[in-house]
């Protein structure tokens, strides 16, 4: 299973290039031989505010800006995880939801 080492996502430097990492997909792709890809998305405009807005979006909820990278990887993590479980790819905003009610609720 991978860990928050294994996942480096350096968030400052895509959105500084104008990208941001939006899902992570499970299974086998014919473009890649490794089980999970990142999913990574042109971001024109609002760069600093996108993973706020995006987790606003998916799970209803405000986070502080210092937190929101962190919290983000971990929702990745979290859907690899569940969708090795259920042996399919999981939809993002379903591991965002489960994430939040399930683990970050109980920190």
């Amino acid at each position: 299973m991978l860990n928050n080492e294994e996942l480096q996502i350096n968030f400052e430097s895509l959105l500084k290039l104008g990208y941001a990492v939006i899902d992570v997909r499970f299974k086998d792709y014919d473009f890649c031989t490794e089980s999970q890809k990142l999913v990574v998305g042109r971001v024109d405009s609002g760069r600093d505010e996108f993973y706020q807005d995006m987790m606003k979006h998916y799970t209803g909820l405000e986070f502080k800006p210092g937190e929101i990278y962190e919290i983000w990887t971990e929702i990745l993590l979290h859907k690899i995880k569940m969708s090795k479980a259920l042996n399919r790819d999981m939809a993002i905003k379903v591991a965002a939801l489960d994430y939040i009610e399930t683990i970050f609720s109980h920190r």
